[in-house]
């Protein structure tokens, strides 16, 4: 199983990674393109060329709408990026996987880019002992590898009152209703307290705890029950299976990335170049943009959307100025906390991770390891001779006692969780790489009664006259956020085709 990462700054130096992602970046010059070529206005300007903003731009492409995407980094892809090891091994930055019912998955599909599929579930670790996994998406056999016949039952019964749960939830947001009371309710409880109520067995109810703080980077006391029941779909039995399968692109999923700025013309795209303000007028939007933190230029368009994280949102200055309730929304969003650590171990280490001969990775623990999978098994890559690649994700708590400690301090403690777990391991270590996101996927705290389907997220998710705002960080936790807010946006932006004509 493997896991959304959001994008805030790295620790190490490595911040040169950016060029894998194989796409011509820069301004406009560094790509040729002659200063009269260059793009000062479109019909819909994107601030950001992430995920959503290429997928919004791909959409409206389809539609007929012409977009302008203007990004500050200096390379395009956002929360989405694969980095190269010198021996050609590869590991993903932050993004990880799409999920099954996530409408990434059909785009993907669309785009007909090769992809590898996993399972749900994983290994994990409860109470101090590892349960490895068993049954191959087979519920049953799974639940029989963990639990006794009583939590199983216990398990079960929970899974059935939960998932009826999500199917209301969703009907209601998906047409735009209000949430009926019962439901409503749940965002004034806490979900660690939404399963205490059930006086589940300890083993079952921690197994639930382990499974969903790592899909939101905080604690499962944080967010209110509407958010875990939410996060705990993705490993639900429901009419569809045990769990949703989940997708990774073969090769890295860069390609994602690659493949939506394909279908794009090169003077659609412009980088290392950072809006600093957004004008509404009568007629239009007024963008001030300042490229290679040198030059201010002026993008002028009918509509803008701004698709960075919320919490960059405030780095921009709007004319009107946004509502209170957004600028509420805004600032009442919590960040999740990661850190990823990808090992390079010595071939002969892969027999420490094994039980009865088999691979217990991904192994969700209970411990400072965080989540720890295999990526050359993921992508099928069993060469024994070849140094094997393990990446550790360290989340909420764990995350944030490394969160301002030295490289060196990050790669000692994470070794140090790891040979807990797999005694031996750490000399067969031979160099880490690590990537620091102190605010890195949202959530909605519980402390400020909030929730992702509150009216604070609903408002946020309404266009303020020309200006659109979305991202993932509007919608959930996960990487279908970034492409359920571009999918809304490109309808929201198709039905006012005729005043962008």
């Amino acid at each position: 199983m493997k896991r959304w990462f959001g994008l805030s700054f790295l620790l190490v130096a490595a911040l040169a990674i950016q060029a894998c992602t194989g796409w011509q970046e820069g301004t406009r010059e560094e790509t040729g393109l002659p200063e009269q070529t260059r793009r000062r206005e479109a019909p819909v300007v994107i601030v950001g060329a992430g995920l959503t903003g290429l997928t919004l731009a791909y959409e409206l492409k389809k539609a007929g709408i012409d977009t302008l995407l203007v990004e500050a980094a200096p390379r395009i892809g956002g929360r989405v990026q694969t980095v190269r090891f010198p021996d050609g091994a590869t590991a993903e930055a932050h993004m990880e996987e799409y999920f099954e019912r996530s409408p990434a998955v059909k785009l993907l599909r669309e785009l007909k880019l090769p992809l590898s599929e996993d399972v749900a579930h994983s290994s994990v670790r409860l109470g101090g002992r590892i349960y490895p996994y068993q049954g191959d998406g087979a519920r049953d056999e799974y639940l029989a590898g963990l639990f006794n016949a009583e939590e199983r039952e216990a398990f079960l019964q929970w899974n059935t009152k939960v998932w009826n749960l999500y199917t209301r939830l969703h009907a209601s947001h998906t047409e735009g209703k209000p949430l009926p009371p019962e439901l409503s309710g749940l965002m004034r409880v806490s979900f660690a307290d939404f399963v205490a109520r059930d006086s589940l067995p300890p083993k079952v109810s921690e197994w639930i705890r382990v499974t969903v703080e790592p899909e939101m980077a905080i604690e499962w006391d944080k967010i209110s029950a509407l958010d875990g029941i939410d996060e705990m779909r993705l490993f639900l039995d429901s009419p569809e299976g045990f769990g949703e399968k989940n997708y990774h692109v073969s090769g890295g999923n860069t390609q994602f990335i690659e493949a939506l700025a394909a279908r794009l013309r090169p003077e659609q795209l412009m980088t290392h170049a950072r809006v600093t303000a957004i004008e509404q007028t009568d007629s239009g939007v007024k963008l001030r943009v300042l490229e290679k933190d040198s030059r201010y230029i002026e993008i002028e368009g009918r509509l803008a959307v701004v698709t960075v994280p919320v919490n960059h949102i405030g780095r921009i200055q709007f004319s009107p100025p946004l509502s209170r309730e957004k600028w509420q929304a805004i600032s009442t969003t919590g960040m999740g906390s990661y850190i990823k650590v990808h090992f390079r171990v010595s071939p002969e280490a892969s027999k420490l991770w094994q039980v009865n001969g088999e691979n217990v990775l991904t192994l969700l623990s209970d411990s400072p390891a965080g989540t720890i999978y295999d990526v050359d098994e993921f992508k099928g890559d069993t060469q024994q001779e070849r140094e094997r690649l393990l990446t550790l994700l360290l989340h909420a708590r764990f995350a944030r006692d490394l969160m301002n400690q030295p490289a060196d301090q990050v790669r000692e403690k994470s070794a140090e969780a790891l040979d807990a777990l797999f005694p031996g391991i750490r000399r067969h270590i031979t160099s880490a790489e690590i990537f620091v996101y102190p605010q890195a996927v949202a959530y909605w705290p519980l402390e400020f009664g909030r929730s992702r389907f509150d009216e604070l997220a609903s408002e946020l998710r309404r266009p303020q006259g020309r200006l659109y705002i979305g991202g993932d960080t509007t919608e959930d936790s996960h990487s279908e956020g970034a492409v359920i807010a571009a999918l809304r946006m490109a309808r929201q932006i198709i039905e006012r085709r005729a005043e962008l004509e």
